[in-house]
């Protein structure tokens, strides 16, 4: 009984270390864990609070209806690796804000409206369209700049995950990597629809 409690422990305390800056690498050295268990919770763990991510993200579509008041959107690249070749990925985030409160969705992949229309499908049609005007496939939006609550997300991101910061070793591999981490910032964080019953 006391090793699980104490694997839990060192599992939780390695993922609240990763969300706010640390590598892998010095997650496995500093607790003395395998690097290969620190990737293996990382994607295990990051990838299940993804899942309830966008459960509370499909629930909040239903929920917020009527009450939807400004969907404000913007852009941050990163890179994507493949053997020595980087590839340019984009994380669309929209802060939703309602009369309940307000919450943030994002996705990640190409730039293109494939990856923008990800986020589409968890927002509700109704509200005002906010952007920087980067053109991504919206009619009618308002133009601001700069568009703060992203711009705010998108450095907390670079600043707790240092996948997301350039020209380190830790790089992404994956596009589901990168999901995962952010979602283990925004659990982190509390950056989640937590009115949602």
């Amino acid at each position: 009984m006391g090793d699980a409690s104490n694997h839990k422990r060192v599992r939780e305390l390695a993922l609240r270390m990763y969300s706010n800056g640390m590598s892998m690498r010095a997650i496995s050295r500093v607790l003395n864990v395998p690097l290969g268990t620190v990737f293996t919770w990382v994607k295990r763990y990051g990838g299940r609070k993804y899942e309830k991510l966008v459960d509370l993200w499909n629930k909040a579509k239903e929920f917020v209806k009527g009450k939807v008041v400004t969907k404000v959107v913007d852009e941050m690249w990163t890179y994507l690796y493949r053997n020595t070749r980087a590839f340019y990925k984009w994380v669309f985030t929209c802060y939703v804000f309602t009369g309940l409160g307000l919450y943030p969705i994002y996705s990640v992949g190409d730039r293109d409206e494939n990856t923008f229309s990800e986020i589409k499908m968890y927002l509700p049609d109704e509200g005002r369209w906010v952007s920087d005007d980067y053109n991504f496939w919206l009619k009618d939006h308002t133009v601001v700049s700069p568009v703060n609550p992203n711009e705010a997300l998108h450095s907390s991101l670079r600043d707790r995950l240092i996948r997301f910061k350039r020209a380190t070793k830790a790089v992404n591999r994956s596009i589901s990597m990168m999901k995962y981490s952010i979602a283990l910032v925004l659990w982190e964080r509390r950056l989640i629809p937590e009115f949602i019953p």
